[in-house]
């Protein structure tokens, strides 16, 4: 056991007594008790030492006379930071954040960064040449904390209606994990997210999700319920709508995927159809996250039914998924080692899946100026109206729990 804080400044203050006293000789001896009984660096005691206690001269009846004196302490200024993020960033960065969907800061940063021109040339968020200077270069650990005040946890849970089947076991193959040849435009995994309220009897609206591996590309679409042929139509208008050719189909066990329509999709589209293993949810992860990023935080838990609600949602998934392809940037996971009992992450950089499409050698150029062309066309804020507008609408057409 080593000293505490109060013995090491009682002992330095006897030490320095004697240090400042004592001849040269006898100093170094000094020193070398002190540095053992402290664990302090000699330069560092040396220092103390001569900071305690000095020896002054002083007049006793007409004689002077040297005496060790304690110096004063000077009590060390407190340093007074100059906030470099102002109260004037923080309103824009508010502002910010809760127009495009409330995101952390490791994924609000970069979307910032690539969109900052067309923020800055909108007054709505009073960007002035000032501010943008340092929205471009702020860190993403300084917008957490500018954000924290405002920031709200909410944790909400929905009811689970994915039901094991064992038909096609010995047809469709168990697939755990991908490899980096999965990683190219084309790979996509499915799931459904079921928009039955506290309730799961009768007919009501489920989420088709289907998510691209590589560049995480997603596309969304609301189906009366799950039902096999409403899937294989879904899967007929992915394959129209993404701007690269289906390569392979991965989902859960659940009756709405594993059946002979889907599974004869997939074998006359050549696409490579695999399963997770049951009741193991990361074995489909890609879609899983999604389910809450990019459809529980949008149309919440409510219960949801009929054709009229069924358009509204589909008019909502199609500028949302505009959205987040074009716009927001998403995390994709690097590597993952495990250090004894701990699990290390490293992501990529923060991409949106437009630009990793453009990056990807596996997409030709004429899709990729097609995609550019695209997103020109497309207005940032419009598309934000809305979304917002039509979810408001949505929600006003949940059926009450009975």
């Amino acid at each position: 056991m080593g000293l505490t804080m109060q013995e090491r400044k009682k002992l330095t203050i006897e030490t320095a007594k004697k240090y400042c006293a004592a001849r040269k000789r006898e100093k170094g001896t000094i020193l070398n008790v002190f540095v053992s009984q402290t664990g302090y660096n000699r330069k560092y005691a040396i220092y103390v030492l001569g900071k305690t206690a000095e020896v002054k001269t002083v007049n006793f009846n007409s004689c002077p006379k040297e005496r060790v004196c304690l110096k004063k302490q000077q009590s060390e200024k407190k340093r007074v930071y100059k906030p470099v993020y102002g109260e004037d960033v923080v309103q824009v960065l508010e502002k910010i954040w809760m127009t495009f969907d409330f995101k952390c800061a490791q994924l609000l940063v970069p979307f910032i960064r690539t969109n900052l021109d067309y923020l800055a040339s909108k007054d709505v968020f009073g960007i002035t040449p000032e501010i943008k200077i340092k929205l471009a270069k702020i860190s993403s650990a300084t917008v957490d904390r500018k954000l924290r005040a405002i920031r709200e946890k909410t944790k909400l849970r929905s009811i689970s209606t994915t039901r094991y089947t064992s038909n096609l076991n010995h047809l469709i193959p168990i697939r755990v994990f991908f490899d980096m040849n999965e990683r190219k435009p084309g790979f996509f995994c499915g799931d459904t997210v079921a928009h039955c309220g506290e309730n799961n009897s009768g007919q009501y609206i489920i989420t088709f999700t289907t998510t691209d591996i590589g560049s995480g590309w997603t596309e969304l679409k609301a189906l009366l319920n799950k039902a096999q042929r409403w899937i294989k139509e879904s899967l007929d208008a992915l394959e129209k709508s993404v701007p690269f050719p289906i390569l392979g189909f991965h989902s859960d066990n659940g009756d709405e995927f594993k059946n002979y329509t889907v599974y004869e999709w997939c074998k006359t589209h050549e696409v490579e159809f695999t399963r997770t293993r049951p009741y193991k949810k990361n074995d489909n992860c890609f879609a899983e996250q999604k389910n809450f990023t990019e459809v529980r935080a949008l149309v919440g838990y409510s219960r949801y039914e009929g054709e009229e609600t069924l358009t509204v949602m589909n008019e909502l998934y199609k500028n949302w998924c505009l959205l987040i392809n074009y716009f927001y940037p998403c995390l994709r996971l690097k590597s993952k080692d495990r250090v004894n009992s701990k699990i290390i992450k490293r992501y990529e950089e923060a991409k949106t899946p437009y630009q990793r499409l453009l990056e990807s050698p596996d997409i030709s150029e004429d899709v990729k100026q097609s995609l550019r062309e695209k997103k020109q066309a497309l207005d940032l804020l419009e598309l934000k109206r809305n979304v917002d507008i039509l979810q408001e609408k949505l929600l006003k057409m949940s059926v009450k729990a009975k």
